[in-house]
Protein backbone atom coordinates (compact mmCIF):
# COMPACT_ATOMS: atom_id res chain seq x y z
CA UNK A 1 0.00 0.00 0.00
CA UNK A 2 1.25 3.62 -1.06
CA UNK A 3 0.18 6.40 1.19
CA UNK A 4 0.57 10.10 0.33
CA UNK A 5 2.72 12.06 2.54
CA UNK A 6 0.31 14.49 2.40
CA UNK A 7 -2.66 12.13 3.40
CA UNK A 8 -0.27 10.46 6.26
CA UNK A 9 0.29 14.44 7.81
CA UNK A 10 -3.57 14.39 7.64
CA UNK A 11 -4.16 11.00 9.37
CA UNK A 12 -1.36 10.90 11.84
CA UNK A 13 -0.03 13.35 15.11
CA UNK A 14 3.24 14.30 14.87
CA UNK A 15 4.88 11.66 16.28
CA UNK A 16 2.95 9.51 14.16
CA UNK A 17 3.94 11.10 11.10
CA UNK A 18 7.81 11.19 12.14
CA UNK A 19 7.25 7.31 12.50
CA UNK A 20 6.07 7.51 9.17
CA UNK A 21 8.69 9.59 7.64
CA UNK A 22 11.49 7.60 9.45
CA UNK A 23 10.08 4.22 7.59
CA UNK A 24 10.66 5.44 4.53
CA UNK A 25 14.15 5.93 2.12
CA UNK A 26 16.51 7.10 2.41
CA UNK A 27 16.22 7.80 6.31
CA UNK A 28 15.46 4.13 6.91
CA UNK A 29 18.92 2.87 5.38
CA UNK A 30 20.54 4.84 8.39
CA UNK A 31 18.89 2.74 11.37
CA UNK A 32 20.73 0.08 13.30
CA UNK A 33 18.64 -3.28 14.27
CA UNK A 34 18.13 -2.44 17.47
CA UNK A 35 16.70 0.93 16.11
CA UNK A 36 14.81 -1.08 13.35
CA UNK A 37 13.25 -3.14 16.40
CA UNK A 38 12.26 -0.34 18.45
CA UNK A 39 10.29 1.16 15.30
CA UNK A 40 8.90 -1.78 14.53
CA UNK A 41 7.55 -2.35 18.02
CA UNK A 42 6.12 1.12 17.72
CA UNK A 43 4.19 0.63 14.43
CA UNK A 44 2.84 -2.60 15.38
CA UNK A 45 1.65 -1.59 18.86
CA UNK A 46 0.15 1.46 17.12
CA UNK A 47 -1.10 -0.72 14.13
CA UNK A 48 -2.97 -3.35 16.90
CA UNK A 49 -4.36 0.33 18.34
CA UNK A 50 -6.02 1.49 14.99
CA UNK A 51 -6.92 -2.41 14.29
CA UNK A 52 -9.09 -2.69 17.40
CA UNK A 53 -10.70 0.66 17.26
CA UNK A 54 -11.97 -0.18 13.53
CA UNK A 55 -14.17 -2.91 14.97
CA UNK A 56 -15.20 -0.24 18.03
CA UNK A 57 -16.02 2.79 15.46
CA UNK A 58 -18.04 0.34 13.23
CA UNK A 59 -19.91 -0.67 15.93
CA UNK A 60 -20.68 2.54 17.35
CA UNK A 61 -22.40 3.20 13.98
CA UNK A 62 -25.47 0.45 14.65
CA UNK A 63 -28.50 2.59 15.47
CA UNK A 64 -27.27 6.02 14.77
CA UNK A 65 -28.76 8.16 12.30
CA UNK A 66 -27.63 11.86 10.72
CA UNK A 67 -24.89 13.65 12.09
CA UNK A 68 -24.20 10.88 14.85
CA UNK A 69 -24.12 7.92 12.00
CA UNK A 70 -21.76 10.21 10.27
CA UNK A 71 -19.54 10.68 12.44
CA UNK A 72 -19.18 7.41 13.74
CA UNK A 73 -18.52 6.51 9.78
CA UNK A 74 -15.69 9.07 9.46
CA UNK A 75 -14.09 7.63 12.67
CA UNK A 76 -14.46 3.71 11.38
CA UNK A 77 -12.79 5.28 8.08
CA UNK A 78 -10.15 6.88 9.58
CA UNK A 79 -9.41 4.32 12.13
CA UNK A 80 -9.04 2.01 8.72
CA UNK A 81 -6.69 4.09 6.81
CA UNK A 82 -4.69 4.30 10.14
CA UNK A 83 -4.70 0.66 10.54
CA UNK A 84 -3.61 -0.05 7.23
CA UNK A 85 -0.91 2.58 7.42
CA UNK A 86 0.78 1.40 10.46
CA UNK A 87 0.78 -1.71 8.98
CA UNK A 88 2.58 -0.75 6.33
CA UNK A 89 4.99 1.04 8.53
CA UNK A 90 5.52 -2.06 10.20
CA UNK A 91 6.36 -4.14 7.07
CA UNK A 92 8.99 -1.90 5.78
CA UNK A 93 10.60 -1.56 9.11
CA UNK A 94 10.66 -5.42 9.40
CA UNK A 95 11.86 -5.77 5.97
CA UNK A 96 14.90 -3.47 6.75
CA UNK A 97 15.10 -5.46 9.90
CA UNK A 98 15.72 -8.81 8.22
CA UNK A 99 17.96 -7.59 5.58
CA UNK A 100 19.99 -5.94 7.88
CA UNK A 101 20.43 -9.11 9.99
CA UNK A 102 20.97 -11.43 7.31
CA UNK A 103 23.97 -9.69 6.38
CA UNK A 104 25.54 -7.63 9.34
CA UNK A 105 28.13 -5.89 7.58
CA UNK A 106 25.12 -4.25 5.37
CA UNK A 107 26.46 -0.82 4.93
CA UNK A 108 24.07 1.98 6.66
CA UNK A 109 23.34 3.87 3.24
CA UNK A 110 23.58 2.22 -0.22
CA UNK A 111 24.74 4.81 -2.39
CA UNK A 112 25.35 5.39 -6.16
CA UNK A 113 28.76 7.40 -7.22
CA UNK A 114 28.19 9.70 -10.06
CA UNK A 115 31.16 11.31 -11.51
CA UNK A 116 30.77 14.16 -14.47
CA UNK A 117 33.59 13.12 -16.49
CA UNK A 118 32.68 9.40 -16.60
CA UNK A 119 28.86 8.86 -15.79
CA UNK A 120 26.59 7.08 -13.34
CA UNK A 121 28.00 4.11 -11.92
CA UNK A 122 25.82 1.37 -10.17
CA UNK A 123 26.41 -0.15 -6.85
CA UNK A 124 28.71 -2.05 -7.88
CA UNK A 125 30.75 0.17 -9.70
CA UNK A 126 30.06 -0.59 -12.91
CA UNK A 127 29.98 1.68 -15.85
CA UNK A 128 25.98 2.29 -16.43
CA UNK A 129 26.58 4.14 -19.73
CA UNK A 130 30.14 3.78 -20.67
CA UNK A 131 31.77 6.87 -22.83
CA UNK A 132 32.10 6.17 -26.58
CA UNK A 133 34.41 6.53 -28.44
CA UNK A 134 34.39 7.57 -32.28
CA UNK A 135 37.83 7.58 -33.87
Amino acid sequence: MHIDPEKARRLCSEAEFELFTESREPTILTFTAEGLKKRAYQAQKLFELWSGRVTTEKDAGWGKVGEARKKAATGYLTARQKAELFEDIWKRFDTRLKEVLKNPTLPARDTVKFRKETGKLDKGGHLLNPPTTDD
